[in-house]
């Protein structure tokens, strides 16, 4: 129920992932500490992490000469964080001994640095396995904000860098390219360069595969994914999530198929039920597939409240109810061990409870669903 926890919201931000990255925004940087006369690109040394708290893993000082480093900024707030870390962390097991990750948590809200690191604790616990790397809290002078994701002038959050074994940075951007990125570096035959050609040619489909999606172009929409060169592992995973959304509507033993490989590719996750569950007019098994996956995902007692509403969407009923029932006794448990939240938790129990009437005098099921 708060801003990470938010999975179906207006307009479903992860449907933009079709189209681009999906990131949170950064806030303005704090009057006094703009660094603009430093910027950190491709090819830079990579600065220190010097002061940041560490909370979980090993401590990182300084980068070893051999070693690469995936360096990952983050904040408890930003939705699209929250959904890359478990990658990140399947990632991290991999790669074990070869790349070393590393989560530092940035652009909190707040100016009481103590209660700051209180609630990134709870988060980095609640978050347990999700969060299978080291992870450490940006300085209370923004160190690492400063001089890492704004010197870097990216877009927003979540913000990737990897350093290379030299030391330098060998790419920066958003994590959901790191599956091709980071081997290449490993190998040290990444080109920074020919790949962000490859982006630009994807991006360039993505807006027409959006404009398609927009005008309900369904065959257009299909022609543009499959426009992608198949095979090309920086085309490889948006192409097959835009075949899908274009299958949906037009073939659906061609999005069964799809979807079999996406399945067996690890593509099928939380990041694509938010786009099947912004899709319109198409049959409710990818709604009770999306919900499935959101199930799959949901490892925290928070979770539960956006469990509960895309089972709804999807027609399960008696598994919303059962998902709200759950997260209302996890409140109430929290706010009788908390006093000192009680209030705030009212406020989260009412919207439960308005929940709860709503599913239980739901209907019972959406037409085909689980068909």
């Amino acid at each position: 129920m708060t801003r990470r926890s938010i999975f179906m919201g207006a307009g479903l931000m992860l449907a933009s992932m079709v189209f681009a990255p999906a990131r949170a925004g950064a806030p303005p940087s704090p009057a006094g500490k703009e660094e603009a006369a430093k910027t950190l690109r491709v090819g830079d040394p990579a600065p220190p992490l010097g002061g940041v708290r560490w909370i979980k893993g090993t401590r990182v000082d300084g980068f070893k000469p051999g070693q690469v480093y995936v360096v990952e900024c983050w904040a408890t707030w930003c939705g699209p964080c929250r959904l890359m870390m478990p990658h990140l962390s399947q990632l991290a097991r991999a790669y074990k001994g070869k790349a070393t990750f590393l989560g530092v948590d940035v652009l909190e809200d707040g100016k009481d640095f103590k209660a700051t690191s209180a609630r990134v604790d709870a988060f980095v616990a609640e978050m347990g396995d999700q969060m299978d790397y080291s992870v450490s809290q940006d300085t209370e002078d923004t160190l690492v904000a400063r001089t890492w994701f704004r010197a870097a002038k990216l877009p927003g959050i979540p913000a990737t860098f990897v350093v290379d074994g030299q030391g330098h940075i060998a790419w920066l951007g958003h994590p959901m390219h790191l599956d091709v990125v980071l081997p290449a570096v490993l190998k040290g035959d990444f080109d920074a360069r020919q790949f962000e050609d490859k982006l630009a040619v994807l991006e360039k489909t993505q807006g027409t595969f959006g404009t398609a999606i927009k005008q309900e172009d369904y065959k257009a929409a299909l022609k543009a994914a499959e426009g992608l060169p198949e095979g090309e592992p920086a085309f490889a995973s948006s192409r097959s999530v835009m075949r899908l959304i274009a299958l949906v509507h037009l073939d659906q033993e061609g999005a069964e198929r799809v979807y079999a490989e996406m399945e067996r590719a690890g593509h099928a996750n939380e990041l694509l039920a938010g786009i099947l569950m912004a899709q319109e007019g198409i049959p409710n098994i990818w709604r009770v597939r999306a919900a499935g996956l959101v199930k799959q995902a949901a490892k925290r007692k928070q979770d539960l409240y956006n469990l509960a509403e895309v089972q709804f969407k999807a027609g399960l009923k008696a598994e919303a109810v059962e998902s709200i029932k759950a997260f209302l006794a996890y409140l109430k448990d929290k706010s009788a061990k908390e006093p000192g939240k009680a209030a705030a938790l009212a406020n989260y129990i009412r919207k439960a409870e308005e929940a709860l009437r709503t599913y239980e005098g739901g209907p019972l099921a959406a037409p085909g669903a689980g068909k």
